[in-house]
Protein backbone atom coordinates (compact mmCIF):
# COMPACT_ATOMS: atom_id res chain seq x y z
CA UNK A 1 0.00 0.00 0.00
CA UNK A 2 1.36 3.42 -0.94
CA UNK A 3 2.16 5.78 1.96
CA UNK A 4 -0.26 8.39 0.63
CA UNK A 5 -3.66 7.57 -0.83
CA UNK A 6 -5.42 10.31 -2.86
CA UNK A 7 -8.77 11.57 -1.64
CA UNK A 8 -11.61 10.83 -4.04
CA UNK A 9 -12.83 14.42 -3.61
CA UNK A 10 -9.88 15.85 -5.57
CA UNK A 11 -11.43 18.07 -8.21
CA UNK A 12 -8.26 19.48 -9.76
CA UNK A 13 -6.49 18.08 -12.81
CA UNK A 14 -3.68 16.74 -10.64
CA UNK A 15 -4.13 14.98 -7.31
CA UNK A 16 -3.41 17.41 -4.48
CA UNK A 17 -4.99 15.97 -1.32
CA UNK A 18 -3.96 12.67 0.25
CA UNK A 19 -4.46 10.51 3.35
CA UNK A 20 -1.39 9.18 5.12
CA UNK A 21 -1.94 5.41 5.07
CA UNK A 22 0.61 5.06 7.87
CA UNK A 23 -1.38 7.31 10.22
CA UNK A 24 -2.47 5.83 13.54
CA UNK A 25 -5.81 4.01 13.50
CA UNK A 26 -7.14 6.40 16.16
CA UNK A 27 -6.18 9.42 14.01
CA UNK A 28 -7.95 7.99 10.96
CA UNK A 29 -11.07 7.30 13.02
CA UNK A 30 -10.97 10.80 14.54
CA UNK A 31 -10.57 12.37 11.09
CA UNK A 32 -13.48 10.40 9.64
CA UNK A 33 -15.70 11.06 12.64
CA UNK A 34 -14.99 14.81 12.60
CA UNK A 35 -15.79 15.19 8.90
CA UNK A 36 -18.93 13.05 8.97
CA UNK A 37 -20.26 14.87 12.06
CA UNK A 38 -19.50 18.24 10.45
CA UNK A 39 -21.50 17.18 7.38
CA UNK A 40 -24.33 15.94 9.62
CA UNK A 41 -24.42 19.31 11.40
CA UNK A 42 -24.36 21.16 8.09
CA UNK A 43 -27.27 19.09 6.78
CA UNK A 44 -29.11 19.60 10.06
CA UNK A 45 -28.87 23.35 9.40
CA UNK A 46 -30.42 22.78 5.97
CA UNK A 47 -33.42 21.08 7.57
CA UNK A 48 -33.98 24.26 9.59
CA UNK A 49 -33.61 26.50 6.54
CA UNK A 50 -36.75 28.07 5.14
CA UNK A 51 -36.63 26.98 1.51
CA UNK A 52 -38.83 29.90 0.46
CA UNK A 53 -36.17 32.36 1.64
CA UNK A 54 -33.15 30.42 0.36
CA UNK A 55 -31.23 31.86 -2.55
CA UNK A 56 -30.96 29.73 -5.68
CA UNK A 57 -27.46 28.45 -4.96
CA UNK A 58 -27.74 28.13 -1.15
CA UNK A 59 -28.86 24.49 -1.18
CA UNK A 60 -26.29 23.63 -3.84
CA UNK A 61 -23.53 25.11 -1.68
CA UNK A 62 -24.72 23.15 1.38
CA UNK A 63 -24.91 19.95 -0.66
CA UNK A 64 -21.42 20.41 -2.16
CA UNK A 65 -19.86 21.09 1.24
CA UNK A 66 -21.64 18.13 2.84
CA UNK A 67 -20.64 15.84 -0.03
CA UNK A 68 -16.97 16.82 0.25
CA UNK A 69 -16.93 16.29 4.02
CA UNK A 70 -18.68 12.92 3.78
CA UNK A 71 -16.40 11.76 0.94
CA UNK A 72 -13.28 12.71 2.95
CA UNK A 73 -14.68 10.85 5.96
CA UNK A 74 -15.43 7.78 3.84
CA UNK A 75 -11.91 7.88 2.36
CA UNK A 76 -10.44 7.94 5.88
CA UNK A 77 -12.70 5.00 6.84
CA UNK A 78 -11.50 3.09 3.75
CA UNK A 79 -7.86 3.51 4.80
CA UNK A 80 -8.79 2.55 8.36
CA UNK A 81 -10.45 -0.62 7.05
CA UNK A 82 -7.38 -1.53 5.00
CA UNK A 83 -5.16 -1.09 8.05
CA UNK A 84 -7.45 -3.21 10.23
CA UNK A 85 -7.65 -5.94 7.57
CA UNK A 86 -3.87 -5.90 7.21
CA UNK A 87 -3.47 -6.21 11.00
CA UNK A 88 -6.03 -9.03 11.17
CA UNK A 89 -4.15 -10.95 8.48
CA UNK A 90 -0.86 -10.44 10.32
CA UNK A 91 0.74 -8.55 7.46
Amino acid sequence: MAKYHPLQGNFSVGTTLYIDTEAKVSDLLETATHRIKAARNLLNSVTCLCVKEAEGHDLEHFANAAHMLIQDGCDALDVLGWKLEKAANGI
